[in-house]
């Protein structure tokens, strides 16, 4: 110690659990950016690029978190998340199945996008493996977990290889000769990145192979019954849910929001009938705040109305039926978004599901 400044850097007494001293590790890192952002940038509007990315984010974190990523930062339109820095065995392919998962999440995305901006978002993916250091770098008050080294400065080159390419998922060969067997493989390029001198094979993946998609991926299966004509699935013990307290339930195809008013239970598709968009972010609160999002609640009023967030339209939470459809303008459009054209008569009701208790559960009807 030469100074109270090696101290404060070098104690690990106050440190959280995520701050690291320094250690090699095996890791696969995750790089992406938005193709062509700076002319997309330039289509937008200064508080419209931060919506966008920051509604990206919000997907891609989910995402990354999901398959056991640690996101590292946010560096302008682009992404860097490492796996494997609590020993998982299996970081290499996780890091494939979120780069999977991202390329899916961007096709949802773009007809909302090209709808909303009349722009064709996309983005490129770039993943390596293999040795880096681990550890917490900064200065006092403002440190992050990181990793260093040649496998990160080779994952953010093989990103940007895709340019050339023409791929949205490139992956190294050192990663590739991990998980051959439990994906598939469009293409191949020889390529020689930049800062190196030879030529490496990157190899384009589509998919997991179906047997490793399913046993990755798998579903726990939610218990299930028939009863006066419906399926019902239970959805969580009663008293997990506070009066005035709502969960986000995942679904295969759609998301169901349940929220428990006084001794009651609503529970309705979690996306609205005009835009399609969610009411309500899966993301903790706390992190959608750390996003800074625009448009992060719908609100319930006190006779079980739900106002959506995005054009202030207001359903009945127990019958679904439109109170008020939308706060629009002479012309038919939602202030802020003119762009997308008069939509006074697409009125549409919003999809609720029964509930019912049983047994201190709580079931919902589902058709």
């Amino acid at each position: 110690m030469l100074d109270e400044t090696d101290l404060v850097i070098t104690s690990q007494l106050l440190s959280s659990p995520e701050t690291r001293s320094g250690e090699s590790k095996q890791v696969a890192v995750f790089f992406s950016d938005v193709a062509d952002f700076t002319k997309l940038s330039e289509q937008l509007s200064p508080y419209d690029v931060m919506y966008l990315l920051n509604r990206y984010f919000a997907q891609v974190g989910d995402i990354i978190e999901r398959n056991g990523g640690f996101i590292d930062n946010f560096i302008g339109d682009g992404l860097m998340a490492i796996f494997g820095i609590d020993d998982q065995r299996d970081a290499p392919l996780r890091a494939v199945n979120a780069a999977i998962q991202t390329v899916a999440t961007v096709d949802r995305l773009k007809p909302f996008f090209a709808s909303m901006y009349g722009i064709d978002f996309d983005i490129r993916i770039g993943l390596h493996c293999g040795e880096a250091v681990i550890g917490t770098l900064g200065f006092a008050g403002n440190q992050r977990l990181t990793a260093v080294g040649d496998v990160v400065n080779l994952a953010s080159r093989i990103e940007a290889a895709n340019k050339d390419a023409g791929t949205r998922l490139l992956i190294s060969e050192a990663l590739h000769g991990q998980i051959a067997d439990k994906v598939e493989v469009g293409d191949f390029v020889r390529v020689r990145l930049r800062g190196t001198c030879e030529r490496t094979s990157l190899f384009e993946v589509i998919r997991l192979k179906p047997e490793c998609d399913a046993e990755l991926n798998a579903r726990q299966p939610r218990e299930t019954i028939r009863h006066a004509g419906r399926r019902w699935v239970r959805a969580f013990p009663e008293d997990e849910l506070q009066p005035h307290e709502r969960r986000i339930l995942d679904f295969e195809d759609y998301d169901i929001v349940v929220v428990r008013v006084t001794d009651s239970y609503c529970a309705f598709n979690n996306a609205c009938p005009h835009l399609h968009l969610p009411f309500y972010e899966r993301r903790k609160p706390a992190e959608v705040k750390t996003l800074n999002l625009p448009h992060t609640e719908s609100t319930i009023t006190s006779d079980h109305g739900l106002v959506c967030r995005w054009h202030q339209s207001c359903f009945d939470l127990f019958s679904g039926e439109i109170r008020n459809w939308a706060q629009l303008q002479q012309d038919g459009t939602a202030p802020g978004y003119e762009h997308t054209g008069d939509i006074s008569k697409n009125p549409a009701r919003l999809t609720v599901y029964p509930c019912r208790t049983q047994d201190g559960y709580l079931w919902i009807g589902l058709d």
